[in-house]
């Protein structure tokens, strides 16, 4: 008789991003990390555990704090959940970030070109931030805090042989994002590895 093998628990993905105008991407995105094996957590999937006694920022940062990885997608639209001055994507994503988490992150191709352009504006001549720059909202990038979470999650302020984990893929069409869940996600046991891995070296 064979010996029976040890259950695996799957690797608990949360699945970060602007819902709004986005859902049906959110659900290709997510059904394809189910169909690889994972457990995703997403709050429009219906995946997220909720604590009633919790916020919805903190429902959402604890899901962050307890899952294995994290792929967070950048839109060029900030959100609705703003709570004091930062959405609830962005908190999350810098909770993943000062977790020392395994994440991902794909931006929209329009917040790089916007980026380029406006920094010129948005920071002196010694890089700091120029406190005249004002951010009227268009059609490209609704918020000037999108160039500011894209800014976060590639370290910008770290110098730049200091920074790991700073890796962000664009985007500018559901097929790239898709390619890039596949790229990284489709593989699970090297995935697995990597988590395991970078939680032996997280204290």
């Amino acid at each position: 008789m064979s010996k029976k093998q040890p259950h695996i628990a799957k690797l608990r993905i949360a699945v970060v991003s602007t819902i709004y105008g986005f859902e049906d991407q959110l659900e290709q995105v997510c059904s394809t990390l189910q169909g690889y094996g994972y457990e995703v957590w997403n709050s429009h999937f219906k995946t997220l555990p909720v604590d009633p006694a919790k916020s919805n920022t903190e429902n959402c940062l604890k899901a962050v704090e307890a899952c294995d990885l994290l792929f967070g997608i950048i839109r060029p639209v900030y959100g609705t959940g703003v709570i004091a001055p930062l959405s609830i994507t962005h908190q999350e994503m810098l909770k993943a970030i000062e977790l020392k988490k395994p994440r991902w992150f794909i931006a929209h191709r329009d917040i790089s070109i916007a980026r380029q352009l406006l920094k010129q504006y948005m920071f002196d001549a010694g890089n700091q931030p120029n406190p005249a720059f004002v951010y009227q909202p268009t059609k490209v990038i609704d918020d000037i805090r999108v160039i500011h979470l894209y800014n976060d999650t590639i370290l910008n302020n770290v110098p730049p042989a200091e920074r790991i984990g700073h890796w962000v893929d664009e985007y500018f069409r559901l097929g790239d994002i898709l390619k890039c869940v596949a790229t990284q996600f489709e593989n699970v046991e090297r995935v697995r590895g990597i988590v395991e891995q970078m939680k032996q070296q997280t204290p």
